[in-house]
């Protein structure tokens, strides 16, 4: 198989995967608990979940299991088991994917502030990230995807930390972008083009956004302000619009017809890693990858 860095940059852009505990929300999975624990006690569910990506033309498909690391896990008391349900997720997945296609394991935010403006120590960070790392490389990730980070710092940490745990393996980074006055910035208020310099001069091989505030069709200009400042691959996976909440439910109104349209002009940003967050579904993936082969058959 083509390695996954050649994959990405020498081959057409890849479809990856979309929501994940939204999809098996109906299947069982309470959103307040574990996801990563939830899998491994109901692994055919994860099995599902993963062919439902893969029949919808998914090359790219990510393992999620620790959720942020131990300050997640604890009020479970899994906080121990990091390594243990990162491979193990990894492993039910890797047995279910065909030749040709890809598995990242993803690392998420914690939810906490680093010092000195809140109590996360950065070493105990380091540290726990590197504990994700080195379960999903157990199990058999192809790449590390470090997804909707907000704190720039805390995204450094972790890419530092996966090259460590991890150094054959490329790493995704990707933030968690919002429209404000001044154009679109995380939640700490970091541009555009400062993320993608500092994720890129940390080690990472690949850079972009995902979930946060921004629609479908924001996306596009975030990716070409990170595309004038770095010269690796980018990735696009925002959510299916803006959710709308009903009775008890969060829902997204972006068909799928409406989010592919944005597809090629992802592409012309630069983007090679192509997908949908929160509110998307495999039917989602599928009519992007539609668009995808339709660009790529008129450029020839």
């Amino acid at each position: 198989m083509i390695p996954f860095l050649e994959a990405v940059e020498k081959e057409d852009p890849l479809v990856c995967f979309g929501a994940v505990a939204t999809m098996v929300q109906e299947r069982g999975f309470d959103l307040s608990g574990c996801l990563g624990k939830w899998f491994l006690d109901h692994p055919d569910d994860l099995r599902w979940l993963t062919r439902q990506y893969i029949d919808a033309g998914c090359q790219l498909i990510g393992a999620g299991g620790s959720q942020g690391g131990p300050w997640k896990l604890e009020k479970w008391g899994l906080q121990d088991q990091i390594v243990e349900i990162n491979q193990g997720v990894t492993e039910i997945i890797r047995a279910e994917m065909p030749a040709g296609s890809y598995l990242t394991g993803t690392i998420l935010p914690t939810g906490k502030l680093l010092k000195p403006l809140g109590d996360l120590d950065p070493k105990a960070l380091y540290h726990a990230y590197q504990e994700e790392v080195t379960g999903y490389a157990r199990g058999g990730a192809d790449a590390i995807w470090i997804m909707t980070m907000m704190d720039i710092e805390e995204a450094v940490i972790a890419v530092n930390a996966s090259k460590k745990a991890a150094p054959s393996l490329p790493v995704i980074a990707s933030m968690a972008f919002d429209m404000t006055p001044r154009g679109a910035r995380t939640m700490m208020g970091v541009p555009p083009r400062v993320a993608a310099s500092r994720l890129v001069e940390a080690g990472a091989d690949i850079v972009g956004l995902n979930c946060g505030g921004v629609t479908p069709e924001e996306a596009t200009p975030i990716l070409a302000e990170m595309g004038k400042v770095v010269d690796t691959p980018l990735v696009s996976k925002p959510n299916a619009g803006k959710p709308e909440v009903v009775g008890d439910k969060t829902q997204w109104h972006t068909t799928p017809r409406q989010y592919a349209e944005n597809a090629a002009d992802w592409v012309a940003a630069g983007a090679k890693i192509i997908g949908g967050c929160c509110g998307s579904t495999p039917a989602h993936a599928a009519k992007i990858g539609e668009v995808l082969k339709r660009n790529a058959t008129d450029h020839r």
